[in-house]
């Protein structure tokens, strides 16, 4: 192998790598957004970056992997907003609020991003060979039912439940009755507030 056929190893060329995957996943999350995954090829996503063809596959194996990394990207983000939200929650139902919140401003604010994202079940179904991957919602969940466990601990939450099972739940009713709400026209306030009245009462100890 000739030595320019090689990837260059220096700062300067890990610096332009970086550039071009985020460029590349820019353009990604615009036309996975606007087409949906199955209208979208690679070499839409490299044009529209602005590079060559041979690029998109120098950082991703295929389409189902650019995808993925565009769910991880948008799953970061959300993340984030929702830590900037919820941090100075004082108690359950601010922390609710605070996370329904972030979730909506983020919907609001990045169209079709977040729909886009959660479509990624398909998509790993599609092509696991063998590999053990989770859905966004299957994190998530999993992420509330640690949460939710830490809570129990300090008295905050109910100690009488599955955990992970609680978790799975507690994501699948945000999912559903979001999609409900939008769909028949329901505010997003009140949509907040039932979501947290239900949560809270659900998870708060038995007196």
């Amino acid at each position: 192998m000739s030595q320019s056929a090689l990837p260059d190893a220096s700062p300067r060329g890990a610096k332009r790598r970086l550039e071009s995957r985020k460029r590349l996943l820019a353009a990604a999350r615009k036309i996975f957004v606007t087409r949906g995954y199955h209208e979208t090829r690679p070499q839409d996503i490299s044009k529209a970056a602005g590079l060559g063809h041979g690029t998109f596959y120098l950082h991703f194996k295929d389409k189902r992997e650019c995808f993925l990394a565009f769910v991880e990207e948008a799953r970061a983000e959300i993340d984030g907003a929702i830590m900037v939200r919820a941090q100075h929650a004082k108690s359950l139902a601010e922390f609710v609020e605070a996370v329904l919140t972030a979730i909506y401003d983020f919907a609001e604010e990045h169209a079709g991003v977040l729909a886009t994202a959660l479509s990624d079940e398909a998509i790993i179904a599609s092509g696991s060979g063998g590999v053990e991957e989770e859905t966004l919602l299957h994190r998530w969940g999993s992420e509330w039912g640690e949460l939710l466990k830490a809570q129990a601990k300090e008295g905050v939450v109910a100690k009488d439940f599955d955990f992970p099972l609680l978790g799975q739940a507690i994501v699948g009713a945000i999912h559903q009755a979001s999609s409900f709400s939008y769909r028949g026209g329901r505010s997003r306030s009140a949509l907040v507030k039932t979501l947290t009245q239900f949560i809270v009462r659900a998870l708060s100890p038995r007196k």
